[in-house]
């Protein structure tokens, strides 16, 4: 999907969103039912319900047309995989210039690289992904240290994390299968004792910023004790939690699709059934299942990898068969990336750190200003 069509369906979902949410609002069915329940509950079930909604109208049309492009998933898959590459590159990079044995342009703080992390196929500052880099990563396949997906909070250049793990097995987080590989390849993991200069110089300034912010949030909040103090004194001593109704309980087994089956239309009603139906919670093992439909819609008999507990004898298989088939992937990936880079063609651009990368540059150039330095970055 390219930028255009992508911002269309982006305005999209928001308009429908807000278009459900209105609907539910005025509906005297959602009010029947909130007779009887905890008031907020209308609200929760409101934006849990709509946003549901949504997401089955969306996508529950396409589930049937996934299920028959199984090449374009593991394409797409093997994308990601080209990304990969790229970040350990853009890690390793990371280290150098935090140890000030290296600049760049195109990087003056640390939180620059969260932004080419999101944009990693169009850094400038690193090599394209080579032959080489993808035969290293399709041997990183073919081991059984392959991670498919790392948590969905961790980042790829989440660097104070990342060698945390590197040097404590009980860290939060872990460190990365594919550096740990890489690493082994080619001796990189000399990178990973360099010291921090420039994180260090940052911590400072930000620290001159956090306290001044503090003192003024200390200050705000003594007034606002005092208002409350005031306020307290004139009020009537008055017990407003009265309400003891309970609150709905939409998560219930067989609620949700009670529910749409009874009051959605048709259209609705096939799009959730489509999507897989209400979402599964208590003995549900989504990892299990994911791996089974998996394997069911490979079209071919899998021998199973033999194993004493057979859920995990079905994630070992599915691991093989996901590993099997990026790799056939790889190479039509990567010739479709040589292709755009070989042309100059930019990848796809995302904004997503723009506003977290505005307020951290503030809190630099802030205590660049307490410590009576110049608002820049020159140091």
């Amino acid at each position: 999907m390219n930028p255009k069509e992508e911002k269309e369906k982006a305005v999209w979902r928001q308009e429908k969103l807000l278009e459900i949410k209105q609907e539910l609002q005025k509906s005297e069915i959602i009010d029947k039912f909130m007779e009887k329940t905890y008031p907020n509950s209308k609200e929760a079930f409101i934006d849990e319900y709509a946003s549901a909604k949504v997401t089955w109208l969306e996508w529950g049309a396409k589930q049937m047309e996934w299920n028959e492009t199984e090449d374009l998933q593991w394409l797409e898959d093997a994308r990601k995989r080209l990304k990969e590459i790229q970040q350990k590159k853009l890690f390793d990079v990371q280290c150098l210039w935090r140890a000030e044995k290296i600049t760049i342009d195109q990087i003056k703080l640390t939180i620059d690289f969260m932004y080419w992390e999101d944009n990693i196929l169009n850094c400038p500052f690193i090599d394209p992904v080579s032959e080489n880099d993808l035969e290293m990563y399709i041997s990183y396949l073919q081991t059984g240290n392959f991670e498919q997906e790392q948590w969905f909070l961790d980042r790829w250049q989440d660097y104070e994390k990342i060698k945390e793990a590197y040097n404590d097995e009980n860290s939060e987080r872990n460190f990365p299968e594919w550096y740990e590989f890489h690493n082994s390849r080619t001796g990189l993991s000399a990178y990973m004792l360099f010291p921090d200069i420039r994180g260090d110089k940052e911590k400072f300034y930000r620290n001159l910023w956090s306290e001044e912010l503090k003192k003024k949030t200390k200050e705000a909040e003594k007034e606002k004790k005092q208002e409350k103090q005031i306020a307290s004194f004139f009020a009537p001593l008055v017990d407003m939690n009265t309400e003891r109704r309970p609150y709905l309980n939409y998560t219930k087994k067989g609620w949700m699709t009670w529910f749409v089956n009874t009051y959605e239309d048709k259209q609705t009603q096939e799009a959730f059934q489509r999507f897989g139906g209400e979402p599964r919670f208590d003995d549900y093992d989504e990892y299990l299942a994911n791996d089974l439909e998996l394997l069911a819609r490979s079209g071919k008999v899998i021998p199973i990898t033999g194993w004493f507990d057979w859920k995990e004898a079905i994630h070992k298989t599915a691991d093989t068969y996901r590993r099997e088939k990026i790799i056939e992937a790889l190479p039509s990936a990567y010739q479709q990336y040589r292709v755009s880079v070989d042309m100059n063609l930019p990848f796809e651009t995302i904004d997503s750190v723009v506003m977290y990368w505005d307020w951290y540059r503030e809190s630099i150039l802030r205590g660049r200003e307490l410590n009576g330095e110049p608002r820049d970055f020159d140091f």
